[in-house]
């Protein structure tokens, strides 16, 4: 069945129920996924029952699940006591996500009502940006000295919490520096009297607590990894990532250039408030509409400027192809712009280099200014024939349509080239600044394509036609 089906019949469901047994009977054995799904459909009122219907631990799971407006919205509404309790259900990762979501005030009052030993894990985490690996790792490792035998590490294993997802076990000097991993599958295999420190894998990759999530992500891709351990400055282990906490930060990472590609931001998913939505768009509409304010003004600084030396009607065939050269500049500027952010996104080698992007771009700016230029003349002059047969005129002497078209064409071609070149120069440019690169495809920029776009074709345009 269809997921969003079962989400819509469950929701049905919830709000049909008349207490707190009823509902606990709508929702027993289901996934506290489809759950969450259920949660968002719900009314305010049916989503409080619900949460304080279910057990403690899927409670915790269902908030965890949660869209992050839909949780800051549930967790302000709870009372300190459930609060704790789903702190206190949730591993040390998942916890500090809906801490995150509190005041200081309430923070504090929960970690002082949870065991010393877990709130002492989530203050460690809470020092760390949430952005970067210390901030989205476990400390929940089982790490063993190289004396330690596999029959300890078994044993360990086992008294390990059923939820902990385990890949290796990590082997340490006495400080816990890291010296090595033992997978669990060469941990099974071998004797139970072997030593870890003959088992371990040594040296494996490893990240400190401030490399950013995004580059975690890529080293776990590249090097196909399980788990990554997570060290600090004196080589000491303090926790590790799990390849599914990576794929929570995939899907943040691509959704948050995505909103900044189409000229917003995720901070709007923060909340339901349709004008906090509102103004977080305003903040990249406004300056577009500045920037346009200057296409608009050289517009009419050139229509003001030749005025007196071309023909009004010629002057209006000119600017009738001003928003055809604007949206083909812009539309070639994001399509670069989006392969060369791609590449910062995923990691791939043929982008870290401004001059090998910079030369293969190029080379196809140059094939499709040339293509398209070579249409745009055609087509303009096309156009212009088609409005002198319809005027049953001829407002303009033939030469001139052909020096239009051709305006036109070398207008076309100067903005997909410029655009390209700016589609990668400008996401690099960025990077360096150590702003996000997204912003690069956003509206900001194609708006100053369209102003580069057309003052290059208007000036082009002069040239050719007062030469005639």
């Amino acid at each position: 069945m269809d997921k969003n089906l079962i989400a819509e019949s469950l929701a049905a469901q919830v709000a049909a129920a008349g207490d707190a047994h009823a509902l606990r009977s709508v929702v027993s054995g289901i996934h506290a996924a489809d759950i969450a799904e259920a949660f968002e459909l719900l009314e305010d009122e049916a989503r409080s029952s619900l949460l304080y219907a279910l057990a403690p631990r899927t409670a915790a799971e269902v908030i965890v699940l949660l869209d992050e407006a839909d949780r800051g919205e549930l967790v302000e509404d709870m009372d300190e006591a459930s609060l704790t309790q789903v702190v206190a259900e949730l591993p040390p990762d998942d916890a500090v996500d809906v801490l995150g979501e509190l005041s200081d005030q309430q923070r504090e009052e929960v970690l002082d009502h949870i065991p010393d030993e877990h709130a002492g894990k989530l203050e460690e985490l809470l020092r760390y940006d949430e952005d970067t690996a210390g901030g989205i790792m476990t400390p929940d490792v089982i790490a063993l000295e190289t004396e330690a035998t596999v029959a300890d590490s078994v044993r360990h294993v086992r008294e390990a919490s059923s939820d902990e997802d385990l890949h290796e076990i990590y082997v340490t000097d006495a400080d816990r520096r890291l010296i090595g991993i033992v997978p669990l599958r060469r941990l099974v295999t071998a004797a139970k009297t072997a030593k870890l420190g003959e088992l371990c894998i040594r040296d494996p990759i490893v990240v400190t607590t401030d490399v950013d999530q995004e580059a975690v992500a890529q080293i776990i891709r590249k090097y196909d990894l399980p788990a990554l351990a997570v060290v600090d400055s004196r080589h000491r282990l303090i926790g590790r990532i799990t390849h599914d906490d990576i794929m929570d930060v995939v899907e943040e990472e691509a959704a948050e250039d995505l909103y900044r590609m189409a000229g917003t931001d995720a901070a709007e998913l923060e909340t339901s408030s349709v004008v906090h939505a509102a103004r977080v768009r305003l903040t990249w509409l406004i300056p577009c509409l500045l920037g346009t304010a200057l296409t608009a003004s050289v517009i009419m600084y050139f229509e003001t400027s030749s005025g007196p030396r071309l023909p009004g009607t010629q002057i209006l065939v000119l600017l009738s192809f001003v928003p055809m050269i604007g949206a083909m500049g812009g539309n070639s500027g994001i399509q670069t712009s989006t392969i060369i952010v791609r590449g910062f996104a995923t990691g791939d080698l043929a982008v870290r280099a401004i001059g090998i992007a910079l030369a293969r771009e190029v080379r196809i700016g140059v094939i499709l200014s040339m293509c398209c230029g070579l249409a745009a003349g055609v087509v303009s002059l096309l156009c212009i024939l088609a409005r002198e047969q319809l005027l049953g005129a001829d407002h303009m002497l033939g030469v001139q349509f052909v020096r239009t078209a051709v305006s036109v064409g070398l207008g076309m071609v100067s903005a997909i080239f410029g655009a390209t070149f700016l589609g990668v120069v400008l996401p690099f440019s960025f990077r360096r600044l150590n702003v996000d690169p997204a912003i690069a495809s956003g509206p900001l920029v194609t708006t100053v394509n369209d102003l580069v776009s057309v003052s290059i074709y208007l000036s082009i345009s002069m040239v050719i036609l007062l030469k005639g």
